[in-house]
C-alpha cells in the first residue's frame, strides 16, 4: 500500500508495505508526517462492511467505504486541529485507489475499484462477504504511533498517564489530538524497566521514576529518548512508527538513536531535516 501526500510547496510518497525507513524532509514535512499518520490510522480503524444493507453489492459497498473513510478522517483531523490544511492524498493497493484532499475545512474522497472481483449468481449477503473480503485482504492495515518533537515536555509534564493503573485509567482527553494520541499509546506495565542511556526508568506506587528521583526531573536527553526507546522494543512488524525530529536533544547519542531505529521491527517513519541514518 503506497500512500502520497501532496501540499502545494511539497510531495512525498511511502510505501507501507516496505520495511525500509522513510523519511520526510520536505519544507512541509510536519504537516505531511501528521497526515500521513492520520491516514494510516483511518485506514486501520476502517471497519469490515460486509454486515450493511445494499441492493447493488458492489456500488454500496464501494459508497460505505468511502462514507466510513471521510468520517473516521474527519474526527480524527478535527481532534488534531488539521481539518484546515490544504492537502491532496492518493492511498494505493493493487485492487483499489482511494483519491482525496483536505480543501477550506472539507474532506473529500473517492474510491476507485482497480480490480473487480469476481461474483457469479451469489446472493447479496455472500457477494458482501466475497467483495468485502477481496478487498480488504489488499489493505494493510497496520497500527500506527506518533512520537511528537516536544515528546520530552510531554513525558515530563504527562507521566502520571503513563503507568497501567489497576482501576484502568482512561488516560487524556481525545480532544488534545496528537498529545493523547502519544500519552495514552504510552502504557508502561506494572513491572517495567528500561535503561536510558545508562539510567534506570521504572514504576514504582504507580509512579514513574528515573533512577531516584521522579521521571520529570531527569535530562532533556533521557526525557527524549525514552519513548523512541520504548516504542521502538514494543511495537512489531504490524505496526508503524512516525517519529518527528528524532535527533531533538540527541546530537550527542546518535549511535544510540540509529541503532533503535534500525532495530526496531515495526516500520519507521522519520520527520526530519537531518539524515541521522
Amino acid at each position: 500500500m503506497e500512500i502520497e501526500i501532496k501540499t502545494p510547496s511539497s510531495s512525498v510518497k511511502i510505501n507501507n508495505n516496505s520495511k525500509e525507513i522513510e523519511i520526510i524532509n520536505v519544507k512541509d514535512r510536519i504537516i505531511i508526517g501528521r497526515i500521513y499518520y492520520y491516514l494510516t490510522k483511518t485506514i486501520f480503524l476502517l471497519p469490515r462492511l460486509y454486515g450493511i444493507i445494499a441492493k447493488d453489492p458492489l456500488s454500496d459497498w464501494k459508497n460505505e467505504l468511502e462514507r466510513q473513510l471521510m468520517q473516521i478522517l474527519t474526527n480524527e483531523l478535527s481532534l488534531a486541529r488539521l481539518i484546515t490544511v490544504n492537502v491532496n492524498f492518493r492511498i494505493v493497493t493493487s485492487k483499489l485507489s482511494i483519491i482525496g484532499n483536505l480543501q477550506e475545512g472539507r474532506i473529500g474522497a473517492e474510491v476507485e475499484l482497480n480490480i473487480l472481483p469476481e461474483l457469479g449468481q451469489d446472493n447479496i449477503v455472500r457477494s458482501l462477504v466475497k467483495i468485502d473480503t477481496f478487498y480488504f485482504s489488499d489493505i494493510n492495515k497496520k497500527r500506527p504511533y506518533i512520537i511528537p518533537a516536544i515528546r520530552a515536555g510531554l513525558v515530563a509534564s504527562l507521566y502520571r498517564f503513563l503507568p497501567i493503573k489497576f482501576e484502568q485509567s482512561l488516560g487524556i482527553p481525545k480532544t488534545l489530538g496528537i498529545i493523547s494520541d502519544f500519552i495514552n499509546s504510552m502504557v508502561l506495565p506494572q513491572a517495567y524497566s528500561e535503561q536510558v542511556l545508562e539510567h534506570k526508568i521504572y514504576i514504582k506506587d504507580d509512579e514513574v521514576y528515573c533512577d531516584n528521583d521522579i521521571i520529570y526531573n531527569a535530562s532533556p536527553e533521557v526525557l527524549s529518548l525514552f519513548p523512541i526507546v520504548f516504542f521502538t522494543k514494543s511495537t512489531s512488524n504490524n505496526d508503524i512508527i512516525v517519529i518527528e525530529d528524532p535527533e531533538v536533544h540527541l546530537d550527542d547519542f546518535k549511535n544510540v538513536l540509529r541503532e533503535l531505529i534500525t532495530k526496531s521491527k515495526a516500520k519507521i517513519v522519520l520527520v526530519s531535516r537531518e539524515n541521522i541514518l
